[in-house]
Order: structure tokens, then sequence, then C-alpha cells
């Protein structure tokens, strides 16, 4: 259940022509941002999700409430992380009484592997961390997803905080993790999410969000919205315009909504449903592996979700208005299509040999509605008749 989140009074102005940290995390011209919670359902726990401008600078007091009595607390951001949030959520854990020590986290490739994950025990066990503990973890999509199968069962668990530096991590890190690669095996290490807050603090996430990872965002709202329901999907439809303009105040409202449908796919005690999560993945990965590696992987994403869509009419379950009309959606919100030839045999075996890594049936989540996407078995002629006219395409 949604609540607004009112600013806390009473702070010391700084001294003229003086800028301070704070200053640069909150500043203060400019129309005031709402600031949203959320409480995001998780499979056997919640996620406490904050939205807004400036929420680095209290958020202290929250982390403290949660885990009682303040004792130890790790610090893990990435090198890329803002230094600025960085220290001014140190300077806040301390202030609350948290006896703060910092460790840095792998970025990108290095925070993928299994073998990063012993690395981070290793680091928590130095640190002397125990389940009556936090950490709270700073960076990227990859890095919090790696602290977080940490803190998931290190000492049974430990609690803890994301906090995404950038829009398409701030959208999935809470919710669903990115799986670790094993050698030979990307992304088969999965596990639930599991992280008691995520902060989003637009001050943070969009100044360091670059033009494609707005876009690379925008694509997981329009998967987030298609698994939800027709409601999610309107909602969207809606803002859509002022998402693509990068509205401050409407994006709050965006990721809580991306955030809130996803969570509840991913904990739905359906197995069907929760399998939806994955709406577009399949087929985006089969995509990556077959195209050069400067095409944008948010074109990836939503051209995964033109060609599932286009297979669920195929098969008569997806009415062509609905296709259309996430069509337009992607459109509206600035995702383009691949442009470079593709090939189609190379594509199909691609999408056989990704489905076939993790099932032992070739079935594909595809919408049969706006708001509803389901696993379904495809047939090799028809994936192999709509793949070839999609290649034949570019």
């Amino acid at each position: 259940m949604s609540e607004e989140l009112t600013e806390e009074k009473g702070a010391a102005a700084p001294e003229p022509g003086a800028e301070t940290e704070a200053a640069r995390m909150d500043p203060e011209p400019g129309p005031e941002l709402p600031r949203r919670r959320q409480w995001v359902t998780l499979r056997g726990t919640s996620l406490d999700l904050r939205v807004g401008a400036g929420l680095l600078q209290n958020i202290a007091s929250d982390f403290a409430s949660a885990i009682g009595r303040p004792r130890e607390a790790v610090l893990a951001s990435t090198p890329s992380a803002s230094a600025d949030a960085v220290e001014t959520l140190r300077r806040s854990l301390t202030d609350k009484g948290f006896l703060v020590k910092k460790i840095d986290l792998p970025e990108a490739d290095a925070a993928r592997s299994f073998s990063a994950l012993t690395d981070l025990y290793a680091a928590f066990a130095q640190a002397g961390i125990t389940a009556d503990d936090f950490v709270v973890g700073v960076g990227d999509g990859c890095a919090l997803s790696l602290c977080a199968a940490a803190c998931a069962h290190w000492c049974g668990q430990v609690m803890f905080a994301a906090v995404p530096c950038d829009l398409a991590s701030a959208l999935t890190c809470g919710v669903c993790p990115r799986p670790l690669d094993v050698p030979g095996a990307p992304r088969m290490v999965a596990y639930d999410g599991s992280a008691r807050f995520e902060v989003c603090d637009l001050n943070l996430l969009l100044p360091a969000s670059s033009a494609e990872n707005r876009l690379l965002g925008r694509a997981h709202m329009v998967a987030a919205a298609m698994v939800d329901c027709e409601k999610s999907f309107g909602t969207l439809w809606d803002a859509a315009d002022l998402i693509a303009a990068d509205d401050p105040a409407i994006l709050v409202d965006a990721v809580t909504d991306c955030v809130r449908s996803m969570g509840k796919v991913a904990s739905s005690t359906s197995v069907a449903i929760r399998q939806s999560v994955e709406y577009g993945q399949t087929i985006r990965r089969a995509l990556r592996s077959v195209v050069p590696a400067d095409v944008p992987e948010s074109t990836l994403m939503a051209d995964a979700l033109r060609i599932s869509a286009r297979l669920s009419v195929a098969r008569e379950e997806l009415p062509i208005d609905d296709m259309f009309t996430q069509d337009d959606l992607l459109e509206r919100l600035g995702l383009g299509t691949v442009s470079c030839p593709v090939g189609a045999d190379a594509l199909v075996e691609a999408i056989k040999s990704e489905r076939f890594s993790r099932s032992n049936r070739f079935v594909l989540n595809l919408p049969r509605a706006l708001g509803r996407v389901r696993l379904a078995a495809v047939d090799t002629d028809m994936l192999c008749e709509h793949i070839g006219a999609w290649c034949a395409a570019r």
C-alpha cells in the first residue's frame, strides 16, 4: 500500500557559498518531487521500496528501526558508484549508531560469476558480519544481485538494503536479481529476491543513467505491465509520453509501479504466473548471441517482446490489436528495432539452445492479452516461419 513520505524538518542550512555533500545529493532548486513508499511482496518476505529525490539523507533512521539495536553495518559499493552517495550513507549510518565497515563490490562481468560470490563471503567473514548486522549495497544491478545472493545465505540471512545507481537496475535488482554465471553456463544459478529495502533516489539514479540505460528501463516497464494486469498496462500507456520525456515526477510512479508489478508476479503462488516473469528474456538472450555487440540491449529486449507477441498471434491466442498496442507503446517510449542483418537459422537455433538449457520442453513465454503472459509450446515450423519473416525484414 502506497504512502507519501514526508520531509524531515529542522536541518541546519549550510553557510552561504558552501557546497556540502548533502546539497549535491539533495539539491534545493526546482519543484519538490513526490516520494513513494511501497511494500512489495516477495516469496517468503517483503521489500520496503522507497522512490523519490533526496532519500539518502535520512534513510538510515529506517534502517536502524528495522534492525533494532544498531550494531555493525557493511557499506558495500562498486568503484564507479557516486562517492557523494556512499559518503552520505556512511555518515548517516554512523550517526544512527552503526559501526560502518566499507568493502568493494565488483562491477559488470566480474560481478556475474559464481566465484565472485565466494570472494564476497570471504569479505563478510573478514568484516565479522553476523546475522544481527546489516549490509547496504550501492552499485549497478549485477553488483547488487551478487550482494543479495550473499546476504540471503550468510549466517542464515543478513538484512540487506539495495541502493541502485541507474534506472534499469532499480527496476530489477530488488525483486528479480540477475542469476550468477558458472563456466560455460551463464545465468544458471538463480535465486529469489530477498532484499529488505530498496532505495531509489532520483538524485542518484538519473544523473548516472545513460540514454541506453533509460531505454532499457522503459523496456522492463513494458514487460512488467504485460505480465501483471490490463490496469498496469493502461497506467503505463497513459504515462508513456511523460516517461519518454524523463519527467522526474512521473518516473517516481513508473518505477514504483514496475517494481510492484514484478514483485507481484515473481511471488505468486501459481507456478504458471511466476514463470511469466521471464517474458521476453529467452528471445532476448538468443538475439544477443547472433547480433553484433554494439546492438543496444534495450533494442534486443524490445524486439524480443515484439517477436513474442507475433508468435502468440500466430497461435491465435493474442488479438492482433493487442500486438499492435504493445508495438505502439514500445515506439512511444523510444525503443527501436534491430537494423542489422540476422541469420534466421542461427536465431532459431539460438532460441532453441537457450530454452533447452533450462527446460526439457520447448515452451516460450507468450502474451495472451494485455497483462497476461503464459508459457506456450511453439511448433518448429511456426517458429521458423515467423523468425524467417522477422529476419528478412532486417
